[in-house]
């Protein structure tokens, strides 16, 4: 029997065919990893956890930073109050020590 000589467009063809059912068998596989999974959560599920947890933690955060920012303002109005009491504090021992000093000296030079 007389082997039949192939032609250039068929074995082209073929190649071309090959390809496109190696092609098809990996984007099968990539959607099912993506859409389905593959034993694990899939990669849409995973993306979806991760942002849901994002969210959860920016949220955390952002609490967390309005409550610093109340302890800083509540510690800045303790430590005004703190320093006007200070203030009256020195304010009347000054004005006894001098009401003090004037009452002995008026005693004495009467």
């Amino acid at each position: 029997m007389a082997k039949k000589k192939e032609e250039p467009g068929n074995t082209a063809i073929d190649y071309l065919n090959r390809d496109i059912v190696n092609v098809k068998l990996e984007l099968q596989t990539l959607n099912k990893l993506v859409r389905d999974g593959n034993g694990q959560p899939s990669l849409l599920e995973r993306v979806t956890t991760l942002s849901s947890d994002f969210t959860h933690m920016q949220s955390e955060v952002k609490r967390e930073i309005e409550g610093m920012k109340e302890m800083m303002c509540q510690h800045h109005k303790d430590t005004m109050e703190k320093n006007k009491m200070n203030w009256q504090f020195k304010t009347a021992i000054l004005v006894a020590l001098i009401g003090s000093i004037s009452s002995l000296i008026m005693h004495f030079f009467k």
